[in-house]
């Protein structure tokens, strides 16, 4: 019997066998192995250093171990646990973020943020959530209150998620007038959707009233009514932004102009006249 075509199948399952054993490791511990060229943080180089950390974007720190683990709630993660001190773990965060993110857990100066980009910001203080970096969370949270203003619904989105009541009281009448309930119902957990529907609520009541008390302006043009029955639709309006922009739009004389931004103050400034948002006292933390 001719048994070439075993001695091709045996030949054929070595070569599959070779090439699988020169495949890339793709276990994390295994990093060291692979001939990547990695830049090193300037500041965290340590020669002593028994923890090997690389970002997302291939910035390697050489750090302490216990020194991560006395400045963070939950490090080292649990894919450190079994490292020896010449592995190499990488982590999500980019090494812009991890440069900023590890001074604060180095006895030494913490840099001023106010500089920061936005973006920049956001990525250091969901990095202070992940760890429980609790120092740099307060810091994180004092400059997003400062960038408040230039990005209220980014701010609100982080605030719900990691239950920060003063950044939401902050954002709030900033978004109450063009937040409609529907877009805050994948936003605000429970405790939180219904005292923002009643704040809400007031806002839309003081609106309406602010705004029949406006008369139709004496146009030259013949819009005196049109625009006057759509300035009434404006507490109600889901799209609140797109709303003026297209008033604006389609009356394009001088006269009705100059009354939709007069409305359009007098709504902003229906806010003041509220009561504040009210939130309830989060559940205080039970120890396990």
């Amino acid at each position: 019997m001719n048994d070439t075509p075993h001695r091709d199948e045996d030949n054929q399952a070595r070569h599959r066998r070779r090439h699988r054993d020169r495949s890339p490791p793709t276990n994390l511990s295994l990093m060291r192995r692979k001939p990547i060229h990695w830049q090193h943080s300037k500041i965290f180089n340590a020669a002593d250093a028994d923890i090997v950390i690389l970002s997302s974007d291939d910035v390697q720190f050489r750090l302490h171990r216990k020194r991560l683990e006395l400045n963070s709630g939950v490090f080292p993660p649990a894919e450190l646990a079994e490292t020896s001190s010449n592995e190499v773990v990488r982590l999500t965060e980019s090494g812009e973020t991890l440069e900023l993110f590890f001074q604060s857990m180095y006895p030494q100066k913490f840099p001023s943020l106010s500089g920061l980009k936005v973006d920049l910001l956001f990525e250091l203080a969901e990095a202070a959530e992940k760890y429980e970096v609790f120092p740099l969370i307060s810091i994180c949270e004092f400059y997003l209150r400062l960038n408040a203003s230039k990005c209220p619904r980014r701010v609100l989105d982080f605030a719900a998620k990691h239950d920060h009541d003063a950044l939401i009281r902050k954002v709030a009448p900033l978004l109450v007038d063009e937040m409609p309930l529907s877009d805050l119902a994948g936003v605000l957990p429970p405790r939180l959707y219904k005292p923002w529907s009643l704040y809400r609520e007031r806002w839309v009541q003081e609106a309406t009233i602010t705004v029949a008390h406006v008369r139709p302006h004496d146009c030259r043009g013949g819009s005196r009514y049109a625009l006057y029955q759509s300035l009434l639709l404006a507490p109600f309006i889901h799209d609140y932004s797109k709303f003026w922009a297209d008033l604006i739009k389609e009356y394009r004389m001088n006269c009705c102009l100059a009354e939709i931004v007069m409305v359009k103050k007098l709504l902003a400034s229906v806010v003041e006249r509220i009561t504040p948002l009210q939130l309830p006292e989060p559940a205080a933390a039970t120890e396990n």
